[in-house]
């Protein structure tokens, strides 16, 4: 998507519900996909009970296995990995649109200093912060947990133990704030002992959420600071 510093309000909040829209869509999929893999396996239960002519006590054995393997992929492995990425994803997505957020302030507001020189999200904070717009600084809040958690996922593939002490007790105070993020060791269902590490982290449903929610709410309060429009206004009220 091309840029004009006059529609960035607007098209970054285009994006922003695409984001959002992308990430609510992937996890009705995984549901749905879940409970048809799950109908499926209940038929071929009842086809074997009737061709092995099993009690009803073998049947439920048989099922019960299955019903497991599908937890085990729908519950713990397609939705964590998935929100792995997605993790991934929406930092790269707000990296790209403060990037475009500082080249349009450059170019709007007449600024001496480009922002070429930005690469990473403290430091378009700093060259927003040069624009002295009047805002909620507080909307900055999230990044610090995001930056940790993204770290661990792209550094170390999810695993804790595999950070420095530093990099250990942050993502330890962000897992005690119980705000979406688990170990390993905190997955009390009977499989997840047997195939997932005690030190690696487990991203519940609600943290991405409140992640789209958090960078929705940056831009749009950064947006209105800026000026820059979200929505076309035909006439002005009198």
């Amino acid at each position: 998507m091309k840029y004009n510093d006059a529609w960035f309000g607007m098209l970054s909040q285009s994006a922003l519900s695409g984001l959002s829209e992308y990430y609510r869509k992937s996890e009705v999929l995984l549901e749905t996909d879940k409970k048809n893999d799950l109908s499926k396996k209940r038929k071929e239960v009842t086809k074997l009970g009737i061709d092995h002519n099993l009690t009803e006590d073998e049947e439920w054995s048989e099922y019960s296995l299955l019903l497991d393997e599908n937890e085990i992929a729908y519950d713990m492995f397609f939705t964590n990995y998935f929100r792995y990425s997605f993790i991934v994803l929406a930092e790269l997505f707000l990296e790209d649109h403060l990037n475009k957020l500082c080249w349009a302030l450059y170019r709007t507001k007449k600024y001496s200093k480009s922002p070429e020189k930005c690469d990473a999200i403290n430091d378009y904070k700093n060259y927003i912060s040069h624009f002295h717009l009047s805002y909620d600084e507080s909307v900055w809040d999230f990044i610090p947990d995001l930056k940790c958690i993204r770290n661990c996922i792209v550094h170390a593939s999810g695993d804790i133990s595999r950070r420095n002490a530093k990099q250990q007790s942050e993502l330890e105070q962000i897992i005690m704030k119980k705000i979406g993020i688990k170990k390993g060791y905190q997955l009390i269902r009977k499989y997840m002992a047997l195939y997932y590490d005690d030190d690696a982290i487990f991203i519940e449903k609600h943290y991405c959420e409140n992640l789209t929610n958090n960078i929705t709410m940056l831009f749009r309060t950064l947006n209105k600071a800026s000026n820059f429009p979200t929505k076309i206004s035909f006439g002005s009220k009198k």
